[in-house]
């Protein structure tokens, strides 16, 4: 009966969400401007989960724990908890985008091309779309191409830190799982190709 339950349990799935809520926690400890691991995050998770819904919703709502802990616990700018910052929905949306492109290389071989694809293009997704959103939203530039430019020349520092982070983590994650699966035969999954 025990061997059944087993069975019916997706270990890697556990595995993976696992690893997942773990290195959010990265974002709580000090760390360069925009140099975290929640863009490598996204596309670990939708390469590595069987199923898509659980792509989106795991990285996704991990990003949401440790905004909460973040805001609320961390920044503690008001008395009152901080479900949702001022713009968030910009960066979700980002890492929405991150995360349907990353599906798109699913059942594609997770190679050295195809991974520094979508570390570039991710890192690039996020920058266009949050920055974007910061102009449009804060009132900080004036609303028009050169507004819009003087946002994006202004964001570069900050891209520096999304690009290194996403370089940096991205290999580490998929290189730490690849080497558990070498290791631990029930979490081989047969829709990995490496």
């Amino acid at each position: 009966m025990f061997e059944k339950s087993i069975k019916l349990i997706d270990i890697q799935t556990i595995v993976v969400s696992l690893i997942i809520l773990a290195v959010c926690l990265l974002r709580l400890a000090p760390h360069i401007n925009n140099f975290s691991p929640i863009i490598a995050l996204a596309i670990f998770g939708s390469l590595h989960f069987k199923n898509k819904t659980q792509a989106y919703v795991v990285p996704i709502l991990c990003l949401w724990i440790s905004d909460y802990f973040i805001n609320n616990f961390i920044y503690i700018l008001f008395n009152n908890p901080v479900w949702f910052y001022e713009g968030f929905y910009w960066q979700y949306i980002s890492y929405f985008v991150i995360i349907l492109l990353s599906l798109s290389f699913k059942n594609k071989k997770i190679s050295f091309k195809n991974t520094s694809f979508l570390i570039l293009s991710s890192s690039l997704i996020f920058f266009i779309i949050t920055n974007f959103g910061f102009w449009i939203s804060s009132g900080f530039y004036s609303y028009d191409l050169y507004g819009l430019f003087e946002c994006y020349v202004a964001a570069i520092p900050f891209y520096k830190g999304t690009l290194l982070g996403t370089i940096f983590y991205t290999p580490i994650f998929i290189g730490f799982y690849y080497y558990l699966q070498n290791k631990v035969t029930i979490l081989k999954a047969k829709h990995l190709m490496y």
